[in-house]
């Protein structure tokens, strides 16, 4: 019996090894690299142009991805609820999409290490608020009006800060903000890094200097592809070491003008 469970073990180990290194050559077998992004975009990580192409700072990681492995980059547009169902069920490779690390996440699928650091931020309307509002202040506040994304992280960070406060609900951060600027909604809680975007994009929005909590972008992939998982994490290392992830930072968090 033990004989027969110690080969049952080893079966199971030999498919697990073949499963994981598939996933890596199967890639570059079929010469693309099929990524899922929110279809709803999140500038400056992923949008479409005027010109109907995908730009931003995850596309580019991504290219730089799929020039690394020696194939082309398809992006999979997928609806931020359903992303992770899609990975798991085989629709892409992988998700490069601003997706925080996060235990519930995790028993999903399998990250990588961290490719980019943010905080959740509250996005006010300056023409409601002539100074910015602080926590103490909006915790206070009755009736408070909370807008986010659904599913988010800014989603989790909202219920956790303001118990009290109306939480509205929406497919998109694009929608969430907009409620802000129409002042449907006191407040929106949203990456750090989409914050600022959005400040830079309308006059009327501005941001406290506060983050709720800091958190770490992961690529996501399914689970038991380890040869896959770490050489992205050997590509994650390479691209920040050699100054290409600087680059990208630099062009779409210091230079990238919205309005233009």
């Amino acid at each position: 019996m033990k004989r027969v469970l110690v080969v049952v073990s080893l079966l199971i180990l030999v498919m697990v090894i073949i499963v994981s290194a598939d996933a890596l050559q199967r890639i570059i077998s079929s010469g693309y690299l099929n990524v899922g992004m929110d279809a709803a975009g999140y500038m400056p990580f992923e949008g479409i142009n005027s010109s109907g192409k995908y730009i931003g700072f995850d596309v580019d990681l991504a290219t730089l991805m799929a020039n690394e492995l020696g194939v082309k980059l398809r992006i999979v547009p997928t609806r931020w609820s359903g992303i992770l169902p899609s990975l798991v069920s085989g629709k892409f490779d992988m998700i490069i999409s601003a997706m925080t690390i996060t235990p519930k996440r995790a028993i999903m699928v399998n990250f990588s290490i961290p490719y980019f650091t943010v905080g959740q931020k509250i996005l006010y309307n300056n023409k409601v608020y002539k100074t910015p509002p602080t926590l103490k202040e909006l915790l206070e506040k009755k009736n408070l009006i909370v807008a986010v994304q659904m599913g988010t992280t800014g989603d989790d960070a909202a219920r956790a800060f303001f118990k009290n406060a109306k939480i509205l609900e929406f497919a998109s951060m694009d929608e969430a903000s907009i409620q802000v600027a129409m002042k449907k909604a006191d407040i929106a809680v949203g990456d750090s890094t989409y914050v600022g975007f959005m400040v830079s994009k309308y006059s009327q929005l501005s941001t406290t200097n506060e983050e709720l909590t800091n958190e770490n972008y992961g690529i996501a992939i399914k689970q038991g592809e380890f040869d896959l998982l770490n050489w992205i994490n050997t590509f994650i290392t390479y691209v920040k070491a050699s100054g290409q992830w600087q680059k990208l930072y630099n062009k779409w968090f210091n230079n990238y003008q919205p309005n233009s």
